[in-house]
């Protein structure tokens, strides 16, 4: 994979994303399904984004480094910057329109959406086979606390990582 089709897909990821980990199954569709990248270097991209500061969506620079070194880190950095950058003039300009109740339905439609798509692809990165029948239990009932404790809010996610880190320790193989 060249250094342009590397940002075209890191930029087609951020410009169909909202944030975060959204552009994840965008980027495992384009990386991962083409072989430009492994399982491994996706999940080794998301522990370096959790476990570095600065916003979670950064572990794009990890994979962009992943795939062709310091030039796809910084393709994947420029391109995962280029849309909200172009987004800020073009917001102040709609600003009447994006309060309208059409527009909030979009954005509530495009986060559900979206989240649905991080959580099937979350299911497959847990096992090497991607399937959730082969997913040992004690996976599956981490993924399930861990989620029913962040739906609560009220245990801090630095907590959450660090039992989830142990329980992995412990019980992985």
């Amino acid at each position: 994979m060249d250094v342009l089709t590397l940002f075209l897909v890191f930029l087609k990821a951020s410009i169909l994303s909202v944030g975060g980990l959204s552009a994840l199954p965008l980027l495992h569709e384009g990386l991962v399904g083409t072989g430009a990248a492994t399982e491994q270097q996706l999940i080794e991209s998301l522990a370096i984004g959790r476990l570095s500061t600065g916003p979670n969506g950064l572990y794009v620079v990890s994979l962009g480094y992943f795939v062709l070194g310091w030039a796809g880190a910084i393709a994947a950095t420029l391109a995962a910057l280029l849309p909200p950058l172009a987004i800020v003039p073009a917001a102040t300009m709609l600003r009447r329109q994006l309060l309208s109740a059409p527009f909030a339905g979009l954005v509530r439609g495009v986060a559900v959406t979206t989240s649905g798509l991080v959580i099937a692809t979350g299911i497959g990165l847990i096992s090497p086979v991607a399937t959730i029948f082969a997913v040992p239990a004690w996976q599956l009932v981490l993924a399930t606390i861990a989620t029913a404790l962040t739906v609560q809010g009220k245990l801090h996610p630095a907590l959450l990582i660090a039992g989830g880190t142990a329980v992995g320790l412990a019980l992985g193989r």
